[in-house]
């Protein structure tokens, strides 16, 4: 019998991470935190070093170092610095994948270990929804927050679908395309706005990347699916593209008090410390709702950081696009689990930018830390092919 090894125990919770993104953030961040351990152990015994260098480096250290700077001027610093924290835990999540997930073997166990269970789980939504009372009051929450759930379900989405549109064998792409779905009626019963409109938009970049033609059955597909619709999803459909309706008129409340707050702090911003609370002085006296963000991911970066926090952390969204998009268009179509992989990567992150443009999805845990999982794994998928020479 083999001996189970130290690198046996981490590619165990490095499967576990990623399988319990799904439903658990408790679990998701022991698995991580063992397998960040293990990791580190096991390179240190081999005197490697444990994290790759990445074009990334200097814009995650220019972040971070702002971060430090809007927390120490923070009017709440103590709670800024635990949101601080938070945030910089998951940063290494990229590293830690991109790093040890070095063959093309590791990266499908990796691969099925995320998207297997959160096709389960997205069956497990299926009958939760249709055994309540449905539409929006009954709007599907799986193991967190609908919001949440609509974050999940638009990466995990975006993931297997860019395995349909590869080159992969066809039980692959079936197998991919039955997870899809699966995915894809949960994702519509959260009933959450945002989250449509990023798969839309990851759905519509994996289609013009891999059948650009394909386009031309999109519009009528969504036109259909409109029509076949509910009532009430409808409704929701159509407050999409609706300025009248009361939730975008908040919203817009929400980042015209943004960027006053932003006009009065420029430089270092307020720190995240209670951005909701403190911007209610700010507010339009017509506005309502009272939330402890902003709605909106830039708008909150520029409030947290200040302006030159905000330039930095744009840097950074557009050196990820581009350095994804250098990867993909790299890859071989043929060599279809690295293609299919960056492919996903990169349309999961250009959901995750629209769905961020209406919530502030950069500040849900569970939500970033899948998103910095995708950027691993596009990494990852670079790495492997640099390797294979």
């Amino acid at each position: 019998m083999n001996r189970i090894g130290w690198n046996h125990y981490f590619a165990f919770f490095l499967l576990l991470f990623a399988a319990a993104t799904s439903f658990s953030i408790a679990l998701t961040q022991i698995a991580l935190t063992l397998a960040m351990i293990l990791w580190i152990g096991l390179c240190l015994k081999e005197k490697k070093k444990p994290f790759p260098r990445t074009p990334l480096d200097w814009f995650f250290v220019a972040w971070l170092a702002l971060e430090v700077i809007s927390t120490l001027f923070s009017p709440g610093r103590y709670l800024a610095l635990e949101h601080f924290i938070k945030r910089a835990l998951l940063v290494p999540i990229v590293y830690l994948i991109a790093g040890s997930v070095q063959t093309r073997k590791q990266l499908r166990r990796l691969l099925l270990s995320l998207l297997g269970v959160m096709t389960i789980v997205a069956v497990i939504g299926i009958v939760k929804y249709h055994l309540g009372p449905g539409g929006l009051e009954g709007r599907l929450k799986l193991f967190n927050h609908y919001m949440t759930s609509g974050g999940l379900l638009m990466i995990n989405g975006l993931l297997a679908l860019a395995f349909v549109f590869s080159r992969a064998p066809q039980r692959v792409r079936l197998i991919a395309l039955a997870a899809a779905v699966l995915m894809f009626f949960p994702l519509i019963y959260t009933y959450t706005r945002s989250s449509w409109l990023g798969y839309l938009a990851g759905f519509t970049f994996i289609i013009l990347f891999t059948r650009w033609k394909f386009i031309f059955a999109l519009i009528p597909a969504v036109l259909l699916a409109f029509w076949a619709a509910p009532s009430s999803l409808q409704e929701r459909l159509i407050s999409v593209v609706d300025p009248w309706h009361p939730n975008n008129i908040e919203r817009t409340y929400m980042w015209q008090a943004g960027v006053r707050m932003v006009e009065h702090s420029p430089l270092y911003g307020y720190g995240d410390s209670e951005v909701g609370k403190r911007s209610e002085p700010y507010k339009s006296p017509q506005a309502k709702e009272r939330g402890g963000h902003l709605h909106n991911n830039l708008i909150m970066f520029a409030v947290i950081l200040g302006i030159p926090g905000l330039l930095v952390i744009l840097g950074l969204f557009i050196r990820i696009l581009a350095t994804e998009w250098i990867t993909l268009k790299s890859l071989a179509a043929e060599d279809w689990l690295l293609s299919a992989t960056a492919l996903g990567a990169l349309a999961a992150f250009i959901g995750f930018q629209i769905n961020g443009l209406f919530e502030w999805n950069f500040g849900d845990a569970e939500v970033a830390m899948l998103m910095w999982l995708t950027v691993g794994l596009s990494l990852a998928a670079g790495r492997i092919r640099s390797a294979a020479g």
